[in-house]
């Protein structure tokens, strides 16, 4: 009986909470702390007619509804009595129509608990890493979000399809674990779902990363703003083998950080990305290498001429490098990577190897100053570069690795909160070129593929 009368009271107090709705995405940690609790929320979906692996034996025509993106949030702060600083909180989780949710369970999105005052603000989070979170809203105006988005390209090497880690990594109801995605790992049907993911080359070694487990700082300078990420060490110590049978143990983490100035009509940012020994304790469960360094860094801008009564052109462009590095490596590396056997041949096993590759990405905005606009963005990866030596086999990774990506749209907005657009986007790789189109739970692209896809999009928040 007195569980049953405190729980009536905590239910009548809850009730008596002030909530407000927040008239934003809510994206980048951003919210009016003001009010004890802020809900706010978006919901992205698609009807797609797809034309997938058009110049391949499993060619494929097929229309699919998919979410792209759905999230409800829940932020808020605790005064704590000293001037300016605060306790604040955020939890945010995926509400997709299906299945594809990245992560089970409440606060699987950009959710964390920190300290803010006039230093800016220290978390510990599950969030978006600076690397890509502090240039993705101002490069890709399709919302960087589901096949459409600039990733599909960027920040990834390409070894399979929507490259995009998040909590645990996007998944179809398998069950994959949050960081060794090797096939040793699974069993049945299990260990093809990891191969077509590109088994541990895919989302655990990405940079593109909805990372759990970090501390981050954000703050800001007048128009300079900067953050700074990285993973707790909660792995450490793990034990690898390579390819001399050498046992060694490896403390792999991720630093993330960037700078951004933003004034007026200008934007520009540089973001940095590094993981230490993160590929080796990735692919340690199959005894790839013994020690591994990973990094990347972009360089990216965008100008907004202002054309007068309401219209607008907005010109974004980023360039990034991308580059791996791996010690005492097996002979099977690339394959065990993602590569396929039908690109590169095996290497020496105990070599040292590295394996690089430059990105590039243009897009853009018209708004009418009525309800329509217009979008674009193109982004172009070039072949691969790098070190290594085939032991046998064909070394055709070198040439002809590339691909092309393009996106085209024209979007109607109904006020502030409500869009509908049609899009277009291709994938158009090289011979040995083996990208996707963007954040897919699945995604599209294989080794040599075209891929083609024509949307209808609801885009709704509060």
């Amino acid at each position: 009986m007195k569980i049953k009368i405190l729980a009536s009271m905590l239910a009548g107090a809850l009730a008596m909470l002030p909530v407000t709705a927040n008239a934003g995405w809510g994206g980048g940690g951003v919210g009016p702390y003001g009010d004890p609790i802020t809900i706010y929320g978006w919901q992205y979906h698609s009807f797609e007619s797809i034309s997938r692996n058009e110049n391949l034996s499993d060619e494929r025509d097929y229309t699919e509804i998919r979410s792209n993106a759905a999230n409800i949030g829940f932020l808020g702060f605790v005064d704590t009595g000293i001037e300016g600083l605060k306790v604040t909180w955020r939890c945010e989780q995926f509400t997709y129509l299906g299945d594809f949710a990245g992560g089970t369970g409440w606060c699987n999105r950009n959710s964390k608990v920190g300290i803010s005052g006039a230093f800016g603000e220290i978390m510990f989070a599950t969030w978006l890493l600076p690397y890509n979170e502090m240039v993705a809203q101002w490069v890709d105006p399709f919302y960087d979000a589901g096949n459409l988005s600039h990733t599909g390209i960027m920040g990834n090497i390409g070894t399979t399809s929507g490259i995009f880690y998040n909590t645990g990594m996007f998944n179809d109801g398998d069950s994959f674990g949050d960081f060794d995605y090797s096939t040793a790992n699974f069993s049945g049907s299990d260990v093809e779902a990891a191969q077509n993911y590109g088994a541990a080359g895919s989302y655990g070694l990405g940079f593109n990363r909805r990372q759990e487990g970090i501390v981050q700082y954000m703050g800001s300078t007048g128009p300079v703003s900067y953050r700074f990420a990285f993973t707790q060490g909660e792995r450490d110590e793990a034990s690898v083998t390579g390819g001399t049978g050498s046992a060694v143990k490896v403390d792999p983490v991720i630093y993330s950080t960037g700078i951004a100035y933003s004034e007026g009509p200008v934007w520009a940012a540089v973001t940095y990305q590094k993981h230490e020994d993160w590929t080796a304790a990735g692919l340690g469960g199959k005894a790839d290498m013994s020690g591994s360094d990973a990094e990347s860094w972009r360089i990216a801008g965008r100008y907004i001429a202002d054309m007068g009564n309401g219209a607008s052109l907005t010109l974004s462009a980023m360039f990034e490098t991308l580059e791996y590095e791996m010690d005492n490596v097996v002979n099977t590396i690339f394959d065990d990577f993602g590569f396929s056997t039908n690109a590169v041949g095996n290497v020496t096993a105990g070599d040292n190897i590295k394996i690089e590759r430059d990105a590039w990405l243009v897009s853009g905005k018209y708004a009418t100053g009525g309800p329509f606009n217009f979008r674009f963005m193109y982004a172009e990866a070039d072949d691969y570069e790098g070190t290594w030596t085939i032991a046998s086999g064909n070394d055709k990774l070198r040439n002809d690795s590339g691909a092309e990506m393009l996106v085209l749209g024209i979007y109607y907005s109904l006020g502030d909160s409500t869009e509908f657009g049609l899009t277009y986007n291709s994938i158009e790789n090289d011979t040995y070129g083996a990208y996707g189109t963007g954040i897919g739970g699945v995604g599209l692209g294989a080794i040599g593929s075209d891929n083609e896809m024509i949307a209808f999009n609801i885009i709704t928040m509060f």
